[in-house]
């Protein structure tokens, strides 16, 4: 099976000569959930910001469903199908929910759009205050028209870069599971995650990245069991571990 999406030996960074990503690979298969993990500076984000083509990528591929789009610019990963929500700056706080998806909308082909009645479904919360300025949302409901403001784009894949960032726990569990339905409607996706708990409890596999490179991959829930991930955490090698 061809995956969905595929990182294959990615080295970059930001500045010439000081690698953060030293040769990572990754495979998401179609319909999976994958966390990506990994302790403080390891290039989980910045692994994500390549494939989505905001950080610089000095070798290795990026796939998406078989198509190469290792060089393509960042402003038309949307038209390729690859959605990306990163950390912060994902909404506009002057514009209301509504004007947000609206804007989203208008970077794709009517043919390509999601239709708003589907997010509003998919995100209660949202239809609700659909008049009320972004800026003036929870942390949970902004990064709820965050993600919805991607899908209107109709990805076959979503990235998303920790979006449990600065929320309360019960937020969290409400963010994740709303995420878990936007898989089950059939948007793969790759999850940055520092929540290790809550990202391995709604992931299919997570993968380990630690000095730019994946370093343990296998099933989340034997992953959740596997005492190498804290010390992969803690600095250990992977045999220390």
């Amino acid at each position: 099976m061809t995956p969905a999406l595929e990182l294959s030996s990615i080295e970059g960074g930001y500045e010439p000569g000081l690698p953060i990503l030293r040769g990572a690979s990754l495979a998401v298969a179609p319909g999976e959930i994958v966390a990506l993990l990994g302790p403080n500076g390891a290039g989980k984000s910045t692994l994500v910001k390549a494939a989505a083509g905001l950080v610089p990528i000095w070798s290795g591929q990026v796939f998406l469903n078989g198509r190469d789009i290792t060089r393509t610019p960042a402003h038309r990963m949307v038209q390729e199908g690859l959605g990306f929500v990163p950390q912060t700056e994902n909404i506009f706080a002057n514009l209301s929910v509504l004007e947000n998806l609206q804007l989203a909308a208008a970077l794709v082909p009517k043919d390509r759009r999601g239709e708003l009645s589907k997010m509003f479904a998919l995100f209660p919360d949202l239809e609700r205050l659909r008049k009320l300025p972004a800026g003036r949302l929870s942390g949970g409901q902004r990064q709820m028209l965050a993600v919805a403001r991607a899908l209107v784009a109709s990805p076959s894949v979503l990235m998303l870069d920790e979006p449990s960032a600065g929320l309360s726990p019960k937020l969290i569990g409400v963010v994740f599971e709303r995420l878990q339905a936007v898989r089950e409607a059939g948007v793969t996706i790759l999850l940055v995650e520092q929540n290790v708990k809550a990202a391995l409890a709604i992931a299919d596999r997570a993968a380990v990245l630690v000095e730019g490179r994946e370093r343990l991959v296998g099933a989340a829930a034997d992953l959740a069991q596997d005492p190498r991930l804290a010390g992969l955490y803690l600095g250990a090698g992977l045999e220390a571990a």
